[in-house]
């Protein structure tokens, strides 16, 4: 039985990914660098501070890893406002979690201020109790550390919570955590491979039509 819904952020819950790509190459830009189709698909889902080492390695940058990743979320938030919009959808499967007394989380990858940063310019920030991010764990996705942290803080078993995801390294964390999992591919990363998730659907409100045979 499900008893709780477990909310990836960037690419599922919010249209973020256009501009967390066009902050990356903005800040890579200036290196006379940029990523190419196949490294933009391979960072999805990643950390901050993953990704950041990628790129030093990838393009022998002769910065830190950390403040590239620094100097990245730093453009990103600098140019937040209007570029973020919740996904279709979301409001209702939000509404419809709250009806049936389901417990929620977000459970991101993505630094604290970046996510509540984001939550707030979208006006989400009170749909949520429980927020966990890559700042209260070690290992990012695909490591199921911060979908673990998130069921502990709903007190929810991992076996009966659901995840919502969108990219690969989500998808492989979730599973890695025993958690049933929905992928809800985005148009970035509908051709990767999903197919560990228990179920690909194609969007939120596909999702909440789901879980009313489900929970």
């Amino acid at each position: 039985m499900i008893r709780a819904i477990l909310f990836d952020l960037d690419g599922l819950m919010v249209d973020s990914e256009p501009h967390s790509i066009a902050s990356w190459q903005a800040v890579l830009a200036r290196r006379g660098a940029a990523f190419d189709q196949p490294t933009l698909d391979r960072i999805l889902g990643l950390r901050l501070s993953t990704t950041a080492q990628l790129a030093v390695d990838l393009f022998h940058l002769s910065d830190h890893p950390a403040d590239l990743a620094r100097e990245k979320i730093e453009y990103q938030l600098a140019h937040l406002d209007g570029q973020v919009q919740p996904m279709p959808g979301l409001i209702e499967l939000l509404d419809d979690i709250d009806r049936r007394g389901l417990r929620k989380a977000i459970a991101s990858s993505s630094l604290r201020r970046y996510v509540m940063a984001v939550l707030q310019t979208t006006h989400l920030t009170d749909r949520f109790s429980v927020i966990i991010t890559g700042d209260d764990v070690i290992n990012g996705k695909p490591a199921p550390d911060v979908f673990l942290k998130a069921a502990e803080a709903l007190c929810v078993d991992p076996q009966h919570c659901l995840v919502l995801e969108d990219a690969p390294a989500g998808v492989q964390a979730a599973k890695a955590a025993n958690m049933i999992c929905i992928a809800v591919p985005n148009e970035h990363t509908w051709q990767l491979d999903l197919s560990p998730a228990d179920e690909v659907l194609p969007s939120l409100l596909a999702v909440r039509d789901r879980l009313r045979t489900m929970a």
